[in-house]
């Protein structure tokens, strides 16, 4: 008995390591306020309420039209910052994160954007994905790239971060910027459980606060398994003032959104598109005429479905518009989007689950185009099995700090 009281323990902490066993799950604090809304803004004011990014990037060009055909007209009113030609410019002397307020005009109507954040030129991609399989599987691991067609390592393809709560299973991690400067890293954990990991980082080199954040909560409106939430992407909304999660549960049908002001405490869920069968892992991008999301079809059987399709709509909370299948050679999940550095168009990466790689499809017009796949020689993706990932665009300082960092070059 004596042995088998010496033995257990060490069987058990082997059993953990070695994913054998897994953790319990750790679930954040229960949502009790609504999610934030436009509610009945008119349709040409919601546009312009949502057409531009709370992060900028000098040289960015400012939309000039609504899709009504109304002319916008950009104003600063606080920063270092020109705009000529609908193309916003850092000044002399302003900092890497130069807090600024700019105006829209258009008709009669104007709106204001008091809480905007200009940084330096884009210069390319830095990308967070996982492995689910061999070295470092399900920790946070990190590549960039100049083109989206070549890409490098960062840290030799090893885990950058490990949980050190919770299930210890980190999956499907996007990263979201924070107002000021900084980011925050949100990611799936584990499988089965109703909260996502959540960490803050300065420059994506070291992560703190390290927590959890409880989105799929039932409510009177709508209630919930609050057992699954995957794929959490967010993005800050700046007219709203708050960021906006969007995650997905099989068990509950789809695809739903939260919406927090400090990425500490979120509200209940919303649903937020619905083309009438289950889907899962959308990912959004402004785009033109508004925004356009990328998903998978989750209906069984697999071998079916389990493609990616497009939604748009004039705005992210109006995604109603749904095209077939975008791609059918193979299953694939977990879209990614880059926006062309080097020529027009998009790039779309996804997670080709069923061969442990990523299949790269390009469009010239990501609302209404056709995609073309990318042949494996034209790419240069040197990654060990990676899964489900998220691009952030980032300036040359800042992909310059993660290359010292990581031994990039």
């Amino acid at each position: 008995m004596d042995v088998m009281k010496r033995i257990f323990p060490a069987l058990l902490s082997s059993l953990l390591l070695t994913g054998c066993f897994s953790r319990p799950p750790v679930s954040g604090e229960q949502p009790v306020t609504e999610a934030e809304t436009y509610g009945d803004m008119e349709t040409e004011q919601r546009y312009a309420a949502q057409c531009i990014d709370g992060f900028l990037f000098s040289k960015d060009t400012l939309p000039s039209s609504t899709p009504q055909g109304s002319s916008m007209t950009w104003k600063v009113l606080s920063g270092k910052a020109s705009i000529n030609d609908n193309i916003i410019t850092k000044e002399d002397g302003a900092e890497e994160y130069e807090p600024l307020s700019l105006e829209v005009q258009w008709k009669d109507q104007s709106l204001t954007f008091s809480d905007l954040t200009l940084l330096d030129e884009k210069v390319g991609y830095v990308c967070a994905y996982f492995t689910a399989s061999g070295r470092d599987k399900e920790q946070l691991k990190l590549a960039y790239t100049y083109n989206s067609v070549y890409w490098f390592k960062l840290r030799h393809d090893r885990g950058i971060l490990k949980p050190g709560i919770g299930t210890g299973r980190l999956r499907d991690p996007s990263i979201v910027r924070r107002k000021g400067g900084g980011f925050t890293l949100l990611a799936t954990q584990g499988y089965d459980n109703d909260s996502i990991y959540a960490y803050d980082s300065d420059h994506l080199i070291t992560f703190e606060n390290e927590r959890v954040l409880k989105l799929n909560a039932s409510s009177d409106a709508l209630p919930m398994s609050e057992t699954q939430a995957w794929a959490p992407e967010a993005f800050y909304d700046a007219y709203l003032d708050t960021y906006v999660i969007v995650w997905s549960s099989v068990r509950d049908g789809g695809v739903f959104y939260s919406t927090s002001k400090d990425l500490e405490t979120v509200s209940l869920p919303r649903r937020l598109m619905d083309p009438g069968y289950t889907i899962i892992d959308a990912t959004l991008t402004r785009t033109k005429n508004g925004f356009t999301a990328l998903i998978k079809d989750e209906r069984e059987p697999m071998e079916e479905h389990s493609q990616l399709f497009r939604g748009t709509g004039l705005t992210w909370d109006t995604i109603d518009t749904f095209s077939e299948p975008i791609y059918e050679r193979h299953q694939v999940e977990g879209p990614m989007i880059q926006k062309a550095m080097e020529k027009p168009g998009w790039y779309i990466f996804a997670d080709d689950y069923t061969r442990g790689a990523y299949k790269c499809l390009y469009s010239g017009d990501i609302e209404q185009g056709s995609f073309q796949e990318l042949d494996d020689p034209e790419l240069m993706i040197p990654l060990e099995n990676p899964a489900h990932g998220y691009s952030i665009a980032v300036t040359w300082k800042e992909l310059e700090r993660l290359m010292n960092a990581f031994d990039g070059y």
